[in-house]
């Protein structure tokens, strides 16, 4: 099938910004490819680059302001779809694109292979039907054609969904048994790791049980964006009224990493009971969005299909419709009902023979020579990665940028501009400020150990002003971006009596 290539219903400023994200994307891309000595990254292509989400499904005034670009990038091979590594580049190099004030809106960037794609359109994956259905192509190759998509039967895909809510939920329970343990026992780390893990499993069980498809990441603000597209009422479980609320899932969200292996990490009591409340909410949430999702399914009329034949019949009783009075007894009663017998034998697969007969035995006297060839391929690519580790340009490729470096200070100040201008001071920047940021005022501490981005992004929460930062300098200014921002210097002077005077020119 053909992708839609029409974007006329966004507006030219938003036609301009994915233009350049495209072309930010093309352009990291090629970097990581070069010099690569695999047949698989030499010839390795994004067959197409396709955006979807709100922007291509909604008409332009139903989407939310500020609303991040979701992007599936298709590659050629499984291998250069699969390797993080480089597309980790790709990724920080939008994140900064937006940080600094390039673009005015979010990236969210999926990378598939072809072969992944066409599989998931053939067994029908909502997720991937969607995206071939009412994505917009912003690039393709001559002659690419995807998979004719297969609609699963209502009931059929009520059945996948519910069996992996189950596995992703029970997943999801166990590690906030564990984080209860820790809570308990004063590691307070441990369990802000353990609620990380277990807030990941609930947004990954509603995004799997809707969609059948969730996101490889660990980023918690992107799973939990993801998951409230789906459902606006998972909003709440996490509210961001004040900057205590903001604070904790902060810590939570920096867990992944920090409680791992950083040694300053900290969440204090007041933090971690609250966040764990809220983790509880929202696995509450997620059964009652998932159990209403999968009963609507399961009330819709099945299609007409042809019996099939006696050998293959497999008896399936489903429930009639359930009440909402139970969320978790319903999701319950709907896998136990649809699922096979457990006691019946998988003849195609004869163990039991193939434990006796003579193929086992000769394969079996040929483990030592895997073995052995096992140890060289181990062996040449540990050589192949400390040749590739001394690479001045893999190195500098590597390098983090100054802009987003990880900051631990506090800030206390009686207006914005002084929060602003004290991170401004700490981060070895510039300050250029807008004019009506002097009738904000703000008061109180801040104290947190996060990018320079995100402090400044924090104090100006709710104010009408967002920050931005090129080069040496930052900048605070509208929200609003569609017109160029009205900016002032700030400027200090040094008095005799040691003092320094703030002056704004207009």
């Amino acid at each position: 099938m053909m992708l839609r290539t029409d974007a006329d219903h966004l507006p030219v400023p938003v036609r301009a910004e994915l233009l350049r994200i495209a072309t930010m994307l093309f352009e990291v891309f090629e970097e990581t490819a070069k010099g690569r000595l695999s047949q698989q990254y030499r010839a390795g292509r994004i067959l197409t680059l396709i955006l979807h989400g709100s922007y291509a499904e909604k008409d332009w005034e139903q989407v939310a302001p500020g609303e991040a670009f979701r992007l599936l990038a298709i590659v050629n091979y499984p291998r250069l779809a699969r390797n993080e590594g480089d597309w980790r580049l790709v990724r920080d190099r939008l994140r900064r694109a937006w940080e600094f004030g390039e673009i005015t809106r979010p990236v969210r960037l999926a990378v598939e292979s072809l072969e992944r794609v066409n599989g998931a359109l053939a067994e029908g994956v909502p997720h991937f039907v969607t995206i071939a259905e009412k994505g917009i192509a912003l690039y393709q190759i001559a002659g690419l054609r995807l998979q004719t998509p297969r609609h699963l039967l209502p009931r059929d895909r009520a059945i996948r969904g519910v069996a992996e809510y189950l596995r992703w939920h029970k997943g999801g329970r166990d590690f906030l048994a564990g984080a209860a343990f820790y809570r308990n026992q004063g590691n307070a780390p441990m369990a802000a790791l353990l609620l990380h893990q277990a807030c990941e499993h609930f947004y990954q069980s509603v995004m799997w049980s809707i969609t059948l498809h969730g996101p490889r990441t660990h980023a918690l603000d992107e799973l939990r964006e993801a998951a409230e597209s789906l459902d606006a009422r998972l909003c709440s479980a996490w509210p961001r009224d004040s900057r205590f609320e903001r604070r904790a899932f902060g810590c939570i969200r920096r867990a992944y990493i920090e409680a791992r292996y950083g040694q300053s990490y900290c969440i204090s009591p007041e933090e971690l009971t609250w966040a764990f409340a809220r983790v509880e909410i929202l696995a509450e949430q997620i059964a009652c969005v998932c159990a209403d999702h999968q009963t609507s399914r399961f009330a819709e009329p099945p299609a007409p299909r042809p019996p099939l034949p006696p050998e293959q019949i497999m008896v399936a009783t489903l429930p009639q419709p359930i009440h909402r009075t139970n969320r978790a007894r319903q999701v319950w009663r709907s896998v136990h009902h649809a699922r096979p017998s457990r006691v019946r034998w998988n003849r195609l697969i004869p163990v039991h023979h193939l434990w006796r007969s003579g193929r086992f035995m000769r394969w079996f006297d040929h483990i030592p020579l895997v073995m052995i060839g096992l140890c060289f391929s181990m062996a040449g690519a540990e050589a192949l990665w400390q040749v590739r580790s001394v690479d001045p340009a893999q190195a500098a490729r590597s390098k983090p940028a100054d802009q987003s470096a990880v900051l631990d200070f506090t800030v206390r100040a009686d207006t914005v501009l002084g929060a602003v201008t004290d991170i401004a001071e700490r981060a070895g920047y510039r300050v250029k400020a807008n004019e009506d940021i002097w009738a904000v005022r703000w008061t109180g501490a801040y104290r947190a150990k996060a990018t320079t981005f995100d402090a400044l992004a924090d104090i100006l929460y709710g104010s009408g002003l967002c920050p931005a930062i090129r080069n040496d300098i930052i900048s605070v200014r509208y929200c609003d971006k569609s017109r160029p921002p009205i900016v002032a210097t700030i400027e200090y002077q040094a008095q005799p009596d040691g003092s320094a005077r703030l002056e704004v020119p207009r």
